[in-house]
């Protein structure tokens, strides 16, 4: 084995592997498009995607399944040999000592190519199900995030158990003021779970969550008929009073970080159909 094959098996990503029909004359996507095809063949483009994800601590394995009878299933969760076989026609049994992920496509409203941050984020999704990240991330996130919102802008729309639902615009317009990632930067977020998932790709990719400081005025939407308009809400703090609020901020990135170590533990010897 040459060196730089020796280093990639080293680093977190163990396994990268194409099962199905990839070859170049295949006829039919499956849930791939021309990007993502391009991405996943290059062996440059595969190189670049192990590098980013030096990062993290966890090893994983990874297979790139495009088939006819994987194009239907997505974001099933944790499975078993038995049923990747049965519903995907493949044989795939997972290491005990690493997580193991089948992405079975990349189609989604958000349509990222198949980079390192885009397999990242797909993670996310793929273990939503799991119990510890509901319950101790996902939740989390949205339990502290109203509180911002009530505490610090007085808006108290929201309960711990109406995740995302009327007040989703208020939830997505903090994550787009506090994310420090492409996707809050452009206010390109679907929903406010896809900003829990970026903060997965964020943690996974760089090995830490960073919050941008709250603003003292808080836009909450953008009306751009007869000039820019916009909704938005002060905190009317004082300095001290606003300095606390960011460092209650950087405490909630520290305990989500040791939250998804937690999960992630969890997550070993598993195996997750995306």
């Amino acid at each position: 084995m040459d060196f730089k094959n020796w280093l990639l098996s080293e680093m977190p990503i163990s396994k990268f592997q194409l099962a199905g029909q990839w070859e170049p004359g295949a006829k039919r996507a499956y849930g791939y498009n021309k990007q993502d095809i391009g991405i996943l063949t290059n062996p440059k483009a595969v190189e670049k995607i192990h590098k980013i994800w030096s990062n993290t601590e966890y090893d994983f394995d990874f297979y790139f399944l495009r088939s006819k009878q994987a194009y239907l299933k997505r974001e099933i969760g944790e499975v078993t040999p038995e049923w990747v076989e049965e519903n995907l026609g493949v044989d795939i049994k997972p290491d005990p000592d690493k997580i193991t992920i089948i992405f079975t496509n990349n189609t989604g409203t958000e349509k990222i190519p198949m980079t390192a941050w885009a397999i990242a984020h797909r993670l996310g999704h793929a273990i939503r199900r799991d119990k510890i990240f509901s319950q101790y991330f996902m939740d989390e996130i949205t339990k502290d995030f109203r509180s911002i919102l009530k505490d610090v802008y007085k808006i108290n729309k929201g309960s711990r158990h109406t995740f995302g639902r009327e007040d989703e615009k208020e939830l997505r317009a903090l994550a787009y003021a506090v994310g420090t990632m492409k996707s809050t930067r452009q206010e390109n977020l679907v929903n406010f779970f896809e900003f829990v998932y970026e903060l997965v790709a964020q943690w996974i990719t760089t090995g830490r969550i960073k919050f941008n400081p709250l603003p003292r005025n808080l836009i909450i939407s953008k009306k751009m008929a007869w000039g820019k308009n916009y909704d938005s809400k002060n905190s009317y703090m004082n300095d001290e009073e606003h300095q606390e609020w960011n460092q209650v901020l950087q405490g909630f990135a520290d305990n989500y970080e040791h939250y998804l170590d937690s999960v992630f533990i969890g997550l070993v010897g598993k195996m997750y159909v995306m």
